[in-house]
């Protein structure tokens, strides 16, 4: 757990973006009309993402989550009571073990005249040898809900999954791109 922790706040500068692929998925609630909403704010910063990510990463994540629901029509106000959105961002890292298995297949060689006894020349007992090789690395993911603040209803979730490259930090550009491929299975589209 030391270990994990102390790996943790290496990486406070790092985020999912780092990443070479995501995996996003979406839900929403099929009832709500999306495009009743005019106004939107983004929810406080939740502390425990500080662990992960640094305050460069963080301006970046609430800046493109600002752009994309700006880009969607929606109006941002700073005040909680002003806006019928929420935006909120939660952030995990876990740390995570690949096994990639690989199977050597050596068998039998000689000539087969199609009977299972008529073999000819020399024969080899089969052999299979399988090698296990394991690689540990860091899942990152980022969690984006929308609630309507009148309701105090989750409406909307969009998550990204990816491993984390302790090499590759963070740029404004990776960050919207996650951002962005995330928000693209928001109900709205661009205006």
């Amino acid at each position: 757990m030391k270990k994990l922790l102390f790996l943790l706040s290496v990486m406070g500068v790092l985020f999912v973006t780092s990443c070479s692929t995501v995996r996003v998925s979406a839900n929403y609630d099929k009832n709500v009309d999306f495009k009743q909403y005019k106004t939107f704010t983004l929810l406080p910063w939740n502390p425990h993402n500080d662990s992960i990510v640094s305050p460069f990463t963080r301006d970046m994540i609430l800046n493109a989550l600002k752009t994309e629901m700006i880009k969607r029509g929606y109006k941002y106000v700073p005040d909680l009571k002003d806006a019928d959105l929420g935006v909120n961002t939660y952030i995990l890292a876990k740390k995570k073990t690949d096994y990639q298995y690989y199977t050597d297949y050596y068998g039998h060689y000689g000539y087969y005249y199609g009977y299972p006894w008529a073999w000819y020349g020399p024969v080899a007992p089969p052999y299979y040898g399988t090698s296990v090789t394991a690689r540990d690395y860091i899942e990152g993911t980022i969690i984006i809900d929308v609630f309507d603040t009148h309701k105090k209803k989750l409406i909307w979730q969009g998550v990204g999954v990816g491993e984390l490259d302790p090499l590759k930090p963070a740029t404004e550009k990776k960050v919207n791109r996650i951002i962005s491929q995330i928000m693209y299975k928001y109900p709205v589209r661009y205006q």
